[in-house]
């Protein structure tokens, strides 16, 4: 191998650490103790709690909620199944325009915090920024007492929202890029990767002119053959600009789980996400987890149940059993699903 080529290896592996069986991630920081510093012992504990999540213990209440704000997104990535031309085997409705109400929104995050919600995610199966109260979302949320949130978005509206960011007390900010190249991410995610780039660049410029903590900022990058050859340069670019470099596996979305699935392959992680977390989408509907083909086992919606209830339903029961003794299709399909 070449020299420069070496080196640059040598710098990507001195400091990625494996923090699920999913996603490796690229730091010069010690994340955790930057935010036991700056929000307290309450987020250590949370985090200890966070880590601890198995299937032998089932909390009283989510620890964890991830909302879907609107059911849109402003690009069409060949990997998402928003994408139906890249996923004609989805069996579910997407794509259907719903926005979460701010009410319905405060309604769940008043009810777990007197149960022990500690953290939300503003940014599942969408794009986050489309919805006009999203920050105002995050503020409410640090306001009744919750401890960690991220955002998750595709960076194109960034520069629209750098003083509300800063306002909101949002704890992560995450920007999904999957490209060094230009060309490259107009075949994956469309067009705009000059406008995200220098979006986000300027959020890290007033961040540093603030001399601000949060948010922590992650970039993150979706590993596949259109790529690959591209993950090192990204690494490279980001890691000393941003606070935390993510690479995360591919997962093929385009199954319909009512079709017979081959078992034969190992688990590519072991879900638990039942034991910890629930999603809500849009149109008010609960899921038990936060990957896509969660939307095909929902267990209930906010309009006419609670999340206490929902999390103590004989739907989500079952799914937990599939899951343990791998006869859910479902989620057997999820937890192996390649290339």
């Amino acid at each position: 191998m070449e020299k420069g080529k070496r080196e640059v290896g040598f710098e990507i592996s001195y400091s990625m650490t494996k923090i699920l069986d999913n996603i490796s991630r690229y730091s010069e920081k010690d994340i955790h103790g930057i935010l036991g510093s700056t929000l307290g012992t309450p987020y250590l504990d949370y985090r200890k709690t966070w880590e601890g999540t198995s299937t032998a213990c089932i909390p009283d209440f989510p620890i964890h909620i991830d909302f879907e704000l609107n059911d849109c997104c402003n690009q069409a990535c060949t990997m998402c199944p928003r994408n139906s031309k890249s996923h004609p085997q989805v069996r579910y409705a997407i794509n259907t325009h719903a926005a979460l109400d701010f009410s319905i929104y405060k309604t769940v995050i008043d009810e777990g915090v007197s149960k022990g919600l500690l953290s939300v995610n503003l940014g599942a199966f969408a794009e986050p920024l489309l919805h006009p109260d999203v920050f105002n979302m995050v503020r409410y949320a640090h306001d009744r007492g919750i401890l960690d949130s991220r955002v998750i978005t595709n960076g194109l509206l960034l520069n629209k929202f750098i003083e509300p960011i800063f306002d909101s007390g949002l704890v992560h900010l995450f920007v999904s890029i999957d490209a060094e190249r230009e060309q490259t991410y107009r075949s994956l995610r469309g067009k705009g990767f000059n406008i995200v780039k220098s979006n986000l660049l300027t959020f890290l410029e007033e961040k540093q002119k603030r001399n601000a903590t949060l948010p922590i900022v992650r970039v993150s990058f979706v590993d596949m053959h259109i790529n690959n050859s591209e993950k090192e340069d990204f690494i490279v670019f980001w890691r000393t600009r941003v606070d935390i470099v993510d690479i995360q596996i591919f997962d093929n979305f385009n199954y319909d789980t009512r079709q017979q699935y081959d078992k034969t392959p190992h688990k590519k992680w072991s879900c638990v996400a039942p034991w910890s977390r629930v999603a809500v989408l849009a149109d008010g509907t609960i899921l038990p987890c936060c990957n896509f083909f969660g939307r095909n086992i929902p267990i209930g919606n906010i309009r006419n149940m609670t999340i206490a209830d929902a999390w103590n339903s004989d739907s989500i029961r079952r799914i937990r059993e599939g899951i343990l003794d791998d006869t859910l299709d479902n989620c057997s399909i999820c937890q192996r699903i390649g290339e």
